[in-house]
């Protein structure tokens, strides 16, 4: 991988529907998909990737018109099961995409200090669970819901706000890529 200086771990991939995002807490604990087609690599390694280091995340979306978007953010760190993998994220953020993570101009969108929730496991600040709300369905660290949301739904108009103001359809999507490094 030559992106950046290369040295990257590709943490989550997504190229097709042919895996399903909406899965349980034990599901994303330990990882889901397949290295070749679409993946979520499992919160207990991206803890332990990030653990006690200072990491980078570069996201990565490739458009279906070929167009690839990134954003990358100089600080990213997950928090191990006990602490419900909260998100420690930092900035500055640079890049094509736009910051829908971390300073999006309103508080309910700031992903920092949130903590990883399922649709079986909610640990968001909505008064409903974002993971299961609406067409939602995938785990994701949600704020009240979401500015940013790379696990959606695949199916054709179910996955809405992938990273807006951006990316505001997910029809719109190709391919999904999250990746760090240490620094």
């Amino acid at each position: 991988m030559v992106t950046e200086g290369g040295g990257w771990a590709a943490i989550q991939k997504r190229v097709s529907g042919s895996v399903r995002f909406s899965r349980t807490w034990a599901e994303y604990k330990d990882g889901l998909g397949n290295a070749t087609d679409s993946y979520w690599i499992g919160n207990d390694v991206i803890n332990q990737l990030t653990k006690g280091r200072n990491s980078s995340l570069y996201v990565c979306i490739t458009l279906t018109n070929g167009t690839k978007l990134y954003e990358l953010y100089n600080q990213f760190s997950v928090a191990d099961e006990t602490n419900n993998y909260r998100l420690f994220l930092g900035g500055p953020a640079t890049g094509t995409l736009g910051d829908s993570m971390l300073d999006t101009g309103d508080s309910d969108g700031d992903l920092s200090g949130m903590s990883f929730s399922t649709p079986d496991r909610d640990h968001d600040r909505s008064g409903s669970t974002c993971a299961a709300l609406y067409n939602r369905r995938g785990g994701w660290w949600f704020n009240s819901c979401h500015l940013a949301f790379l696990n959606g739904p695949w199916s054709p108009g179910s996955w809405t706000n992938p990273w807006y103001p951006t990316v505001t359809d997910g029809r719109e999507i190709k391919e999904t890529l999250m990746m760090i490094k240490p620094h």
